[in-house]
């Protein structure tokens, strides 16, 4: 397969520390271009990792018709119009989470992706981990009967120091930022959209952010219980409960050189272990390879939808204090 030539859209940290060097390692990606408002930084950058251009503006990056796709790590409150850029200028991108600040914003973006005819998906990296999609298949394949309950946690503690998650002007909070993994999670593993939320959060006086949230996603067919936030030690595990088992999975969304997921059942327990798996590196090899065979995404922009449909309805409960439709 031949390489797609990505570009970069700004110099975030946690571009240089996990999501670059994913890149690096992923075949089919190619990294041609970097962008920064400090064209002396972009420069670093493309030096340290390997870009073959720096760019001091992002428009000068999207204007560069040898780019083919965009990788947006900016702050949250800034992906939609960057995503909605990046398609205009006729680009496929990747953009990570969560994708906006509410599902409004996501409308013209989905509108200008389809016009362009591009693919634009949303990071959620832990999608592709195989520990996830044997999760899954043990789902599918009846192994713990039918799915009730999904419980779920990503909790960390969080310095008071400024930073974009602490600012609600940049879509910052902890539901935004670690409770948006909880959401994908329950809708991945019931397959299905849930119905209605109900969602208590600590909104921090100062920052004027949900700092812990706790709640219940109403699915069709079961329930999902989560908890996440910056105010809780860290904490990033699921439990999946059928009807005559159940699965576990310590260290979920971050399993780092060794993940783990636990088939318990009555007869006994089965743990299946997948060594040395880069996630993101997995994200970017899917889209990549969607962009030169021409085959569709797994998630696309109407799942982006569906995800910020949850987030909101979250948002919704947490502040009403009553249950919410999605």
């Amino acid at each position: 397969m031949r390489k797609v030539k990505w570009g970069v859209l700004g110099c975030a940290n946690f571009a240089k520390n996990t999501a670059i060097p994913a890149m690096q390692k992923a075949e089919g990606v190619e990294l041609y271009g970097i962008a920064s408002r400090n064209l002396e930084k972009a420069q670093g950058f493309a030096q340290q990792f390997g870009f073959q251009k720096a760019y001091s503006s992002y428009e000068d990056l999207l204007a560069d018709p040898e780019i083919e796709a965009v990788y947006n790590p900016l702050p949250n409150g800034l992906h939609p119009e960057w995503t909605l850029k990046t398609a205009q200028a006729g680009k496929h991108g990747i953009t990570e989470k969560p994708f906006a600040a509410n599902v409004e914003e996501l409308y013209p973006v989905r509108d200008a992706v389809a016009k362009a005819g591009v693919k634009v998906m949303e990071a959620f990296m832990w999608r592709f981990h195989p520990a996830h999609l044997c999760a899954r298949d043990w789902i599918r394949n009846g192994e713990i009967g039918e799915l009730k309950l999904f419980r779920t946690s990503f909790t960390f503690n969080m310095s008071r120091e400024p930073n974009v998650r602490l600012d609600p002007a940049l879509a910052g909070g902890g539901i935004m930022d670690v409770g948006c993994y909880c959401f994908s999670e329950a809708r991945y593993f019931f397959d299905a959209e849930p119905t209605h939320v109900i969602a208590q959060a600590d909104f921090d006086p100062e920052f004027k952010v949900d700092m812990l949230s706790s709640g219940t996603l109403i699915f069709p067919n079961g329930r999902a219980l989560f908890d996440c936030g910056f105010a809780l030690p860290y904490r990033c595990d699921y439990e999946i409960v059928g009807s005559k088992g159940r699965i576990t999975c310590p260290n979920a969304i971050l399993p780092g050189e060794r993940a783990e997921v636990y088939l318990h059942r009555d007869s006994g327990t089965l743990c299946e272990v997948f060594p040395g798996v880069n996630q993101w590196s997995l994200e970017f090899e899917h889209l990549s390879k969607c962009i030169v065979e021409g085959t569709p995404l797994a998630y696309d922009m109407d799942d982006a939808i569906r995800q910020q449909k949850v987030i909101d309805s979250v948002y919704r409960s947490a502040r009403s204090g009553q249950i919410e439709a999605v």
